[in-house]
Order: structure tokens, then sequence, then C-alpha cells
């Protein structure tokens, strides 16, 4: 009997709960359908369904689509969307709804997330010709509307179900995205895209190097440049790049015309090629700096009291006429602080500039090169070893009997402020011939430019933050020690703060050993690194300099 009043009374519970908090027991009696749609953004998902007639509240529910078990979200009433926040991009989702009057489930509905998360991805965009354009996307089989944007924003450019479109590019679009399901669904990430370029001049440095200048499209975009003998002939690849001016060195001196054309390339795009340009198209004025490398000073009645020379040597009556002859004959020192202002815009050049640069910072620049240079009114630049330089400074007597002595950091300032002389670097700790398989400044064997980068880096920050420390200013400039280089530690150094790099006597810096330069090109790779022409004593100045004059009696008639 007691049992049978307990059943009793749980059923009259169960009754009760169901009538008194719907929701508690659920009687699903074939149910009607309800209109149940999904649509997705970039991180959200929104569930919208219909009102239904009689119903007094909604159960929504969800599960990933690979699942098969629903789990509960939320109850509403009189609301009729919910926004999921909860959801992860390329995972479908399902939701059901349903719809109670009372503990009578009336209606449900389902609908799922599937393509709605999966944005579409761009493949690639390609220059069909001039201003039509093809962009490719997968990802999605549903119909996609493209947008493009430029200075005023997002515009859409047209829809496709074939995951292909073509347009024009007359509104100077510089990206695209691609978003399906009529705008309500994730819209692919922005991918970059630009024009073909254009070669818009070729000059004619010398007789193995031709400056090509190009109008690219601005943004991180490479392009392949390749040349020709005739305009409509055979074009072969002459290499790749970045920069809006390529520096094609050939293999060979020659006088031909070529042509040019080039074209541009990303991750995920192409254009056509240019028209072709003729070398000697808008042809640039192109000025020449030789740089001449200096050492010591010695007189010759020295030589034989315990001083090591080398062929670098020089007398100070050589030098005192190496200034008096580049005087009568119209040069003009300049510094490299004075360069590089001018290829970075700012400042002139005189007509007949050259750079005189002394290596390593020896006792004689300070004794006997200083004064000559005051006394003629011209400028050198003297690299420095930083090391050698502190260890002077630490013990500075007796370098009078010293062979091969350097001066002291304070001897350094008293040149740099008598304006006579700029102060460079030539390292603070990298002037050993050999150091554990590395010789100077260069890489060693088989490393590479990013390995050898923050060798390059320790040194720079600490010779320039000397250099500053005593002259209130350090100009961005290394002097190779021992003119050892390659391209890769060119890389590393110009990585590394330094602006330009003083060679040796070295052709593949420059195959002129007058440096010819174009202002337009400004200060670049090729225009940071400058071949230096080694002065030894005994041989006149005009030696070095003879082509320099040849040219400019040439330009001159």
């Amino acid at each position: 009997m007691k049992l049978r009043l307990r059943a009793a009374l749980a059923a009259a519970i169960l009754i009760l709960c169901a009538i008194l908090l719907p929701g508690c027991a659920e009687e699903e009696r074939d149910p009607e359908s309800l209109s149940v749609s999904a649509s997705a953004t970039e991180k959200t998902v929104s569930v919208r369904w219909d009102a239904f007639e009689g119903a007094d509240r909604f159960r929504l529910y969800k599960k990933a689509a690979d699942k098969d078990d629903f789990r509960f979200v939320c109850d509403f009433t009189d609301v009729y969307s919910f926004t999921d926040e909860y959801v992860e991009k390329g995972i479908d989702y399902v939701y059901k709804v349903k719809a109670y009057e009372g503990a009578k489930v009336i209606a449900e509905g389902l609908c799922s997330t599937t393509g709605l998360l999966v944005s579409p991805e761009i493949t690639f965009i390609r220059q069909i010709e001039g201003e039509t354009y093809e962009v490719e996307w997968d990802g999605n089989e549903r119909k996609c509307a493209v947008y493009g944007k430029n200075a005023s924003g997002w515009s859409e450019l047209g829809q496709s179900e074939n995951g292909r479109l073509r347009f024009e590019n007359t509104e100077n679009y510089t990206a695209l995205s691609v978003m399906s399901n009529d705008k309500d669904a994730i819209r692919s990430a922005a991918v970059a895209f630009g024009g073909s370029g254009n070669v818009i001049a070729v000059t004619t440095l010398d007789e193995s190097t031709n400056a090509v200048e190009l109008d690219i499209p601005a943004g991180n975009w490479k392009y392949e440049l390749s040349r020709s003998e005739t305009k409509d002939g055979e074009y072969s690849s002459v290499g790749s790049g970045d920069k809006n001016v390529f520096y094609d060195v050939k293999e060979e001196d020659d006088n031909i015309p070529y042509w040019y054309r080039v074209r541009c390339f990303g991750d995920r795009f192409e254009s056509v090629w240019s028209e072709p340009c003729q070398v000697g198209t808008d042809q640039k004025k192109v000025f020449y700096l030789p740089v001449l490398m200096y050492h010591e000073f010695v007189p010759l009645d020295e030589r034989g009291e315990g001083n090591i020379f080398d062929e670098d040597y020089i007398t100070p009556d050589e030098f005192e006429n190496d200034l008096i002859w580049l005087k009568e004959n119209g040069y003009t020192t300049i510094t490299v602080a004075d360069l590089i202002g001018f290829l970075e815009g700012e400042g002139t050049l005189p007509e007949k500039p050259i750079l005189l640069t002394i290596d390593d910072g020896k006792y004689s620049v300070y004794k006997r090169a200083m004064p000559l240079l005051l006394k003629y009114g011209m400028k050198a630049s003297l690299s420095v070893i930083g090391s050698e330089i502190d260890s002077a400074t630490e013990s500075p007597d007796g370098r009078e009997s010293l062979p091969d002595s350097f001066c002291t950091w304070d001897e350094i300032k008293a040149m740099h402020d008598s304006g006579a002389i700029e102060i460079v670097s030539h390292s603070q700790n990298l002037h050993k011939f050999s150091q554990s398989g590395r010789h100077g400044a260069d890489v060693s064997e088989g490393e590479t430019a990013e390995q050898y980068l923050p060798i390059a880096q320790t040194d720079a920050k600490l010779i320039l933050g000397k250099i500053e420390q005593v002259t209130g200013e350090a100009v961005p400039a290394l002097a190779y020690p021992y003119s050892i280089r390659s391209d890769e530690s060119d890389k590393a150094w110009l990585a590394s703060g330094y602006k330009i790099l003083l060679c040796g006597n070295d052709h593949e810096v420059s195959t002129s050993r007058l440096n010819p330069m174009i202002s337009e090109a400004g200060l670049n790779d090729h225009s940071a690194r400058l071949r230096r022409i080694g002065r030894i004593g005994g041989t006149p100045l005009l030696t070095y300099l003879r082509s320099y004059e040849d040219l400019t009696a040439q330009n001159a008639s």
C-alpha cells in the first residue's frame, strides 16, 4: 500500500512540475516545422527563427556537425535570434530550435553553418592586360562577391559562382577580398596586388653597367627585369629586385643599346610584361666620385728607424703635392656625410668632388696630415680602429719612438673639431687579418649574412657609440679592414646601421674606379659601396685620376 501511495505521489509531483515549471518535461508530439537560419561574421554566428503562433517560449540547442549530441544553450521569450560568440573558424555547427506551448513542443527546426565559417581563399590575381585583372579563389562553392580596396575604402567589384572573376581596375584598387553567401559570410583575408610597373629610364653609367629606373607599385612587391638586343627580339632575365633602380652589370663591356622590360609579382600576384624601354631613354646626368685611400704619412729620412711600412705609405711632401695638384685642377674634397646627404636629397656636390680617406688612425695623421689639410682648406675622412685608439689612450707615452703608433681619443676629438677631418669606423675589434677563420670584417667561409648580423651589429654599436661620445656625431660609414669584403658582409653591415661602405680596389664593387652614380637613384645598396684607389708612394696622382680628367675634358667639349 505504501509503495502505491509513493508512486502516485511522484506522478502527481511530475504533473504539477510540468504545469508550474514549463520545460521541466518535454512533450514532443509531431511538432510542426520551424524556419531557422544562420549567418556568420568573422567571429560569430547569428541564428534566427520565425515567431510561431501559440508558442510562448523557444529553446536553443547546439552541436558540432561531427558530434552526435546537442547541448542546451538558452531559453527565449519574445526573442527570435541569438548571437553565438563561441565558434571556431573552419568548424561546422548545427543549431536546433524548439517552440513550446507550455510543456508541449509544437514546432522545431534545424540550421547549419556549413560553408559559412569556411571563408573563401584568394589563390591568385593576375593582370590580363592594361587595367584588366582576374582573381581566383577556392574554399567555398557558393556565390561570392569580390571587393576591392582603394583610398576610399572597400567596394564591391562583382559576383561569381565559379571561383573566378574578371574586373577592370579603373579605381586604383590595391587589395582584394572575397565574401560568400551574399555578404553574410566571412570575408577572406585581403590580398594586395599592383600594376605591371614600367621601365621609365635607362642610364649608361659605364661600358658595363646600366642603371634601369623603374616605376613599380608601392608595397612589398618584387619584380623581374629582362633585356633584349632588339625591341621585338628574345628577352632574357637579368635579375629581380624590389628597389626602384636596378643596376644591370654585364659580364662583358659593350655598347649595345639594350631594350628592357619589367613585370611585378607577389606571393599570389603576377602582372604582364611592361612595354620595352631602350638604353638612353631619359638618360640622367652621371657624376663620378673618385675615392683615394691613404694610410701613413712618414718622411723618407725616418725610414729605417724602427717604423713599419708597407706599400701604402706616403711622405708628407707627396701628400702636400697631392693637395696642391687637386686644388689647381679644380677638385673639391667632400666628406662621407656630404655624400650621404646629397644622395638622400639634401645639399649639393661641387663640380669635381673627390673623397680622401685615411685608414687606421695612426699618429702620423695627427702630426702631419691634419696640418696640411688645414693649410690648403681641404678635408679627409679618417676611419679609426676602436680597440687600437683605446690602447693608445690608455698608454700614450713613448709613441714617438713606437712603430705604427696610434692616436688617442683626445687627438681624434681635436682632429674632428678642426673641421679638416671627419671620423668614421674601421671597426672596433675586427681589424685582424685572421681570427678564428674570419678575415677582417668579412663573413667566415659558409657563413650567411643573417648568421653574421649579430657580430656586425655588436661591433657597429661599440665603435659608433665611442665616436659619437668623443665627437658628438657618428657618421654611419665603415671602411673595410684590409679591404676584404663580400656581398654577404655588405648585407650584414648595411643592416647594422651603416649607410656607406668604403671598400678596396675591388672590381666587384664597381667596374669603374671612379664610382659613377646618378642622383635620381639616391642612396642604395649599389651607391653605398665605394671603390677606393689605394694611394701608393712614389706614384704621381695623375696616374690615378687620368680617366677622370679625360671624362671631364670630354664632357666639356
